[in-house]
């Protein structure tokens, strides 16, 4: 039976004299170097992404369903949103049926259009990322060229091109971007024009040819080949000023008309391409879909109720250090109300337990010193910065 000294100084499975490797990890019984680690490392990922999720088989009902346990509201918009991924992913197994289309979100801040696509994507189990159209540039210029949202989508994907090629893209604030017919620069409104066009190929689908950063699948950042033609891209933003543009043509012909009053209608692409996003763009989208702002009570629900209350999280947080935080009614009612009233909706929420927890998460230990039993956060909390109430035992 071999030494244990053997072991220490030859691997068990390729059989290299400890000189002939950079390092040897030992054990009692046996050795590896870290070639071989590298190797084994390789072998695993290389069988994980292997198992994709079968996107081919998915049903709008169960999409929404999963939205539904993190997405407070917006039940009209869960549900479009359902059936445009459904018809997306239908189309990679049926490419001859379909046509490509992608979806864009228009929403007000806070109203969850963000939340929605990364849901839909933790749904599918598809890579994911989030690209700012404000960062963007036309190739030659200062700034992320359009080609980088691609690289940068394979780099969540680990470097596996064939998931990244079924992935999800979120172009955020694709409204600041819109060429304006006046009162702005005629640089951004040249810039943003030229974004739109750059985005044209890439939305519609291309063999694109993308720079990679140097990571362990890609160690000379070399030029891959990536086909957008099955990556879904949902476009989102607030679109301020899009009412005014509704209400223009609902007006046209008819005087003495109180436009407030009147009822909204379905966005259109016509709205949008006098918005500002050129023809070309509004015609790779292909699904409109709106998200209203989200009320006073269901801003409420989510502090209660949803997988991404920033309470709830909070509360396991406590929890881990045998500490019960509670919430006056009161106090969430304040919350919920502000976040309405400052229309930042559903973001600002995380804010306020923030401010409200920073400086007993501080104290933590030293409360818990003392006998902290519970946590209790009041309307004074929220309202005049004071303190949560403190339960000792």
């Amino acid at each position: 039976m071999p030494s244990k000294k053997s072991y220490t100084e030859k691997c068990s499975f390729c059989g290299k004299d400890k000189s002939e490797v950079n390092k040897l990890i030992a054990s009692d019984n046996s050795s590896i170097c870290d070639e071989c680690v590298e190797k084994c490392g390789t072998i695993l990922q290389d069988n994980e992404t292997k198992v994709t999720h079968d996107t081919t088989d998915i049903d709008p009902h169960t999409i929404t369903e999963f939205l539904n346990q993190n997405v407070v509201g917006q039940d009209d918009a869960k549900v479009q949103v359902a059936v445009s991924v459904y018809l997306h992913y239908k189309r990679l197994a049926n490419p001859d049926i379909l046509e490509k289309s992608n979806v864009c979100l228009i929403g007000p801040t806070g109203s969850g259009k963000t939340l929605i696509a990364k849901t839909v994507a933790k749904y599918l189990d598809v890579p994911f990322y989030i690209a700012d159209a404000t960062t963007l540039t036309e190739s030659g210029y200062v700034g992320d060229d359009v080609e980088s949202v691609i690289a940068s989508l394979v780099e969540s994907a680990d470097g596996d091109i064939k998931r990244a090629e079924r992935g999800i893209v979120f172009l955020d604030e694709i409204d600041k971007i819109a060429r304006k017919s006046e009162n702005v620069s005629i640089t951004r409104d040249v810039s943003g024009e030229g974004v739109q066009q750059a985005l044209l190929k890439i939305i519609e689908g291309t063999k694109l040819k993308v720079q990679m950063k140097r990571n362990r699948k890609h160690p000379q950042g070399e030029s891959i080949e990536v086909d957008t033609s099955n990556i879904l891209f949902i476009c989102s933003g607030a679109f301020v000023g899009l009412d005014a543009v509704r209400k223009h043509d609902h007006g046209v012909g008819f005087v003495n008309k109180d436009l407030s009053k009147m009822p909204k209608e379905t966005i259109t692409a016509d709205h949008l391409i006098k918005y500002g996003l050129i023809p070309e763009f509004v015609g790779r989208i292909g699904n409109i879909i709106e998200l209203r702002k989200l009320t006073a009570k269901e801003l409420l629900n989510i502090i209660y109720d949803s997988n991404i209350s920033p309470f709830l999280q909070y509360k396991k947080v406590f929890e881990t250090e045998d500490v019960l935080l509670d919430l006056d009614r009161s106090a969430s009612k304040l919350i919920a109300d502000n976040c309405y009233h400052s229309d930042i909706g559903a973001r600002g929420i995380k804010n306020y337990f923030d401010q409200a927890l920073k400086q007993t998460i501080y104290d933590i230990k030293q409360l818990k010193n003392k006998g902290l039993l519970g946590v209790k956060i009041t309307k004074d909390t929220v309202d005049k910065d004071a303190l949560p109430k403190y339960n000792f035992k």
